[in-house]
């Protein structure tokens, strides 16, 4: 019965039937999360058992955090979710001693890539939206940490500071870098778009 009554519950309703430890409400919640929390983790992690992992960490927390929660409006459930499974991706990242190139002192990092252009960003149409996130997947755990948190879940680089014990500089300095090698993956990712199109076309007129 649980599975065809939950679906009409809203987020308001889930948050209080959880602080008041109803089952039903608890499954909704998962049900209601869970796909967009894993893609979340995904993201930090880079490995799907890692990520399932981190995914329950995540929902042990949540429930036994829930009656922290303060209801601010449609969404504001998601984004407290959110930053639970974000947190918990970055504790698996430090025990497993993978965030070590955040760490390192500005200066000695070197410079970012120079043959990056204003076209990148048009070029980025061309791509689907698995190929975007497979190139960041492949981005240097420090980088790609770096660009989660403030491109795609929104943290500003005195939080990312504040999280990875790092300075507000070393932050930018990364995300910067971040971003450009991102850049030089989208173009050649493009490039071979484009001759793997050419031969297909020679290959068929040569039939």
């Amino acid at each position: 019965m649980f599975r065809n009554c939950h679906i009409m519950m809203s987020e308001r309703d889930i948050s209080q039937g959880c602080k008041q430890g109803i089952a039903s409400a608890q499954h909704a919640l998962f049900d209601m999360f869970s796909p967009q929390l894993m893609a979340t983790i995904f993201r930090y992690v880079g490995d799907d058992d890692d990520a399932k992992d981190v995914l329950q960490d995540t929902f042990i927390t949540i429930y036994g955090t829930i009656h922290s929660f303060h209801w601010e409006g449609d969404g504001s459930l998601r984004a407290w979710v959110t930053r639970i499974a974000v947190n918990k991706s970055l504790n698996f990242l430090r025990h497993k001693k993978r965030l070590k190139s955040t760490t390192v002192p500005v200066e000695t990092l070197s410079d970012p890539p120079d043959d990056v252009d204003e076209e990148t960003t048009q070029e980025v149409a061309s791509l689907s939206i698995n190929d975007i996130m497979e190139m960041i997947a492949e981005l240097p755990d420090g980088y790609r940490t770096i660009f989660n948190l403030y491109c795609l879940d929104g943290f500003s680089h005195q939080e990312i500071a504040q999280q990875l014990g790092i300075s507000e500089k070393t932050s930018s300095s990364q995300l910067s870098r971040a971003k450009a090698l991102l850049a030089r993956k989208i173009k050649q990712r493009i490039k071979n778009q484009e001759q793997e199109y050419d031969t297909t076309r020679y290959e068929q007129r040569h039939k």
